[in-house]
């Protein structure tokens, strides 16, 4: 081999080392324990120390799923945090099944940074553990809530949290996302797209920045 073929070699080598630590430079890699004895990871991606946003994914999905919403909050200075449930990725379970408690101990860890303004996300499966941990502990620090599809759960009472409900007009959870809409407190507003695509499936439509729009919006003002 040449040494001109081998200098190549190396540059395209130092090139794509740099291009991989840059892809990872935005987030940090944490853990943290919940209330139950279960193990959580996630993504911390830092923007500003005003305000939050916890990430909960579909069951199809997992915490990179998420990974350019929280980019696209980065750059608005909001910082985020994106987990994967127990069972998910390196998360462990703990004594019980809920997945209540891996979101409680994002909450407990947000504040554990300073933050006293925090909201969640929660689409299809993360949507219903957002609205159990709810029932578990409404935390004070809570302040907004957008709910994708979720899959079960009650309406939220608390008028203290700005809530978001968006749902496809054909999909098969419509109606239950209509009644828990119903079932929830002022203030509340519920956003309906064409099709009958899932929760972050909707991502994959032909509408989806205004999707993406809409809920930044939503979180940041």
């Amino acid at each position: 081999m040449n040494i001109q073929i081998t200098n190549t070699l190396v540059l395209l080598y130092l090139i794509s080392i740099k291009i991989y630590s840059q892809s990872n430079d935005d987030f940090q890699l944490i853990k943290y324990n919940t209330e139950d004895g279960g193990t959580i990871e996630g993504a911390y991606f830092k923007g500003g120390d005003d305000l939050a946003v916890i990430f909960a994914h579909g069951a199809v999905f997992n915490k990179e799923s998420w990974y350019f919403l929280n980019r696209r909050l980065q750059q608005q200075k909001v910082s985020s945090l994106s987990i994967d449930f127990r069972g998910y990725g390196n998360s462990k379970k703990g004594d019980s099944g809920s997945l209540s408690y891996d979101l409680l101990g994002a909450v407990d860890y947000l504040k554990g940074k300073g933050f006293n303004r925090i909201a969640m996300v929660g689409g299809s499966m993360g949507g219903a553990a957002v609205l159990t941990a709810f029932e578990t502990k409404m935390d004070p620090t809570i302040k907004k809530v957008v709910l994708l599809a979720p899959a079960g759960g009650k309406g939220i009472k608390s008028e203290s949290i700005e809530k978001l409900f968006i749902v496809s007009e054909k999909e098969g959870m419509v109606t239950r996302v209509k009644q828990i809409y119903d079932q929830s407190s002022d203030p509340k507003k519920i956003k309906i797209f064409p099709g009958s695509a899932h929760a972050q499936h909707m991502f994959k439509e032909q509408y989806a920045e205004e999707l993406i729009q809409t809920m930044i919006d939503f979180l940041i003002n």
